[in-house]
This record gives structure tokens, C-alpha cells and sequence, in this order.
């Protein structure tokens, strides 16, 4: 098969992603196409066929998840698009739930205008961040963290957490994408100290998209204008 220019792209970010599902990746790269169309999943069909993509060993997701082998990284090494980045062995099925909505969030920002990303994995080859976020979106010259809260840890771990973010001068403001308002709240206590910190509860900004309300503690402001005015 002949290698497409798009090809390169749902691979690269496969490889950046850990791994991502059809339905993810058509709507980045087929999304002008009908929701019944079977474009995409022939694509990564032909892709697996020829040894660029594999599909999970376990199957306890309902979609099947697509990871690049060695010959696609290869693939990817010659178009100086794999960022550095190896294979992986399999999905992650300890965190794999929390990596789908990571690359979720991943294709709204897209969506939204804000493609320039930098994935935990990517991320992860740097040694100049206090912590490594699910995530980076560089715009209008700031760097701005993205994180997805499903669970509660502890307030020690939370505390460690945005004392390090208060001090990281390599990231301007931290937005947390979480499960449940009453969550957020309880996030918001927690950060009484640093002022990067921003909180929306994930169904508020599928929502309302770049018009969600993110909060501190004491105030409040909209997806957009931290991303735009602030």
C-alpha cells in the first residue's frame, strides 16, 4: 500500500495518544463523513493488515483500540514525526479508561481551534517540568496545562501536586477537566494557594465548549478568556 500524507498524521497521533479508538480518529480525520461511513475503519483496517497498526491483545473495551508497531514507529521515524517515541507493548488497561477521555479532550480542543498539543507521553522525554500533565496546548505564546480528574486522591498528593504547578515556570495556567462538580469543588479548596489553577466540570464544557465556566476559589471566568484574554 502506498503510505498517504494522512496516513503519517493518524499515526502520529495514535503514537502520541498511546493508543485511540475509530471513532476518535474519524473524527479528526474523517470528519466531514457520515457517521455510518466505513472510511476510517477500512483505512486502519489496511494500516493493520500491513503491520503499521496492531489492535489490543485484551478486548474488555467495547471498541477496539489502535496502538502503531515497530514498523509504523519505523514508518513514522522516516517522516521525523514520531517525536521520539517507541512502540508500546499494549494498552494500558490499568489507566485505559483515563487515556480514552484524555484523547477525548484531545479532539475537542482540536475541534476548538487549539491544535498545538503536546501529549503526557511526549512530555514525559522532558526534564524540565515540575509535573507531567495529560497534556499541553501551547496558544498565543502561553503554555497551559490539561488535566482529567476522574477519581479523588489525597489532600497531601493534591497539595504536592499544586504546590509544584505554582512553581513551574514552564506552564502559565492549569486548567482540570473533572468528573463531578461536587469534585470540582473540593479541588477548588485545595487550591486556595495557586492561582493557575482553573476547574470545569467535564459535562459543562461539552456543553458549553469554549463559553464553560472554569472557577477558582474566588472567582470565575470563561474556557475562552483564559485561553484568549488572560
Amino acid at each position: 500500500m502506498k503510505i498517504m500524507e494522512r496516513d503519517i498524521e493518524v499515526m502520529g497521533w495514535i503514537l502520541e495518544q498511546k493508543f485511540m479508538t475509530e471513532q476518535q480518529v474519524r473524527k479528526i480525520f474523517w470528519k466531514d463523513i457520515t457517521e455510518d461511513s466505513r472510511e476510517a475503519y477500512k483505512r486502519l483496517y489496511e494500516l493493520q493488515k500491513e503491520g503499521y497498526l496492531k489492535t489490543s491483545k485484551k478486548r474488555i473495551y467495547r471498541h477496539a483500540l489502535y496502538l502503531v508497531t515497530r514498523k509504523g514507529v519505523n514508518q513514522l521515524r522516516a517522516f521525523s514525526r514520531n517525536r521520539g517515541l517507541g512502540e508500546l507493548a499494549d494498552a494500558d488497561y490499568s489507566n485505559y479508561k483515563h487515556d480514552i477521555a484524555v484523547t477525548d479532550l484531545r479532539v475537542l480542543l482540536h475541534d476548538w481551534g487549539y491544535v498545538d498539543w503536546v501529549s503526557e507521553r511526549v512530555l514525559a522525554r522532558r526534564n524540565d517540568l515540575r509535573r507531567i500533565p495529560d497534556g499541553m496546548i501551547y496558544h498565543r505564546g502561553k503554555y497551559f496545562a490539561i488535566e482529567y480528574e476522574a477519581t479523588q486522591k489525597s489532600k497531601d498528593r493534591y497539595r504536592e501536586i499544586f504546590y509544584n504547578y505554582e512553581l513551574d515556570n514552564q506552564v502559565d495556567e492549569v486548567i482540570y477537566i473533572v468528573d463531578t462538580p461536587e469534585l470540582v469543588e473540593k479541588l477548588r479548596q485545595e487550591a486556595a494557594t495557586c492561582n493557575k489553577l482553573h476547574f470545569v466540570p467535564l459535562a459543562e464544557l461539552q456543553k458549553n465548549q469554549v463559553n464553560a465556566h472554569l472557577s477558582r476559589l474566588f472567582d470565575e471566568c470563561s474556557l475562552h478568556e483564559i485561553l484568549e484574554v488572560r
